[in-house]
């Protein structure tokens, strides 16, 4: 009878051991793929950042050569 209870508390270990594994693997595939959405994020924000600065000098731009001109004289070009 004690053989069952022997082979009974092996079964649990192994069951826990063998879970505690599959947890961490899952935990750490988690990790792996919020670092890559983070990673993803932070470009884009970048490339939107730089297309809006782009957008916004292509409207401040001055519209004549005589407007060109005056804003390299005045050094604010």
């Amino acid at each position: 009878m004690s053989q069952y209870v022997y082979i009974g508390g092996g079964i649990i270990a192994l069951s826990f051991v063998s879970w505690l594994i599959w947890f961490s693997y899952r935990a750490g595939k988690n990790n792996a793929s919020v670092t890559t959405a983070e990673a993803a994020t932070d470009s884009a924000t970048a490339i939107t950042e730089k297309a809006e600065a782009m957008a916004q000098a292509q409207a401040d731009k001055p519209a004549t050569t005589d407007a060109v001109l005056a804003r390299l004289d005045g050094n604010s070009a």
